[in-house]
């Protein structure tokens, strides 16, 4: 079962993030908008991909991704934004792509698979005899 870690400040936003991650076979690690050190979350969980909230009140998401990205440069990072310049922004932060909120479940799903796509094809295979 694949992990992927989820940073969000909101903590409404986060419940629904991990529990629809969850109900697709995902195992999710999860921290809300604390000092918590996400470097080591990712040390001792080993993720497969990130979903970041651009929003961080302590740091800025651009400077997590760039550490990130720093110690674990194929580790997918994706931005979780309501910033309308998303789009236009989140290369230059250092994240491999993007979800702009608020969001419908299949476009976080479209953009996970895009980075995790053995998940999303053992699950359409598991019925197959």
């Amino acid at each position: 079962m694949e992990t992927i870690m989820v940073q969000e400040a909101d903590a409404a936003t986060l419940d629904v993030v991990a529990t629809a991650l969850q109900m697709e076979g995902y195992r999710v690690c999860s921290l809300d908008d604390t000092n918590e050190n996400a470097l080591e979350m990712i040390r001792r969980h080993h993720p497969k991909l990130v979903l970041l909230d651009c929003w961080l009140s302590h740091n800025s998401a651009g400077q997590v991704s760039q550490w990130i990205k720093a110690h674990f440069p194929h580790l997918p990072v994706i931005a979780f934004s309501c910033d309308n310049q998303i789009e236009a922004k989140y290369r230059q932060f250092g994240f491999d792509d993007y979800i702009q909120k608020p969001f419908e479940l299949h476009k976080l799903y479209q953009v996970i698979r895009k980075y995790l796509p053995q998940r999303h094809k053992r699950r359409e295979t598991a019925g197959r005899v």
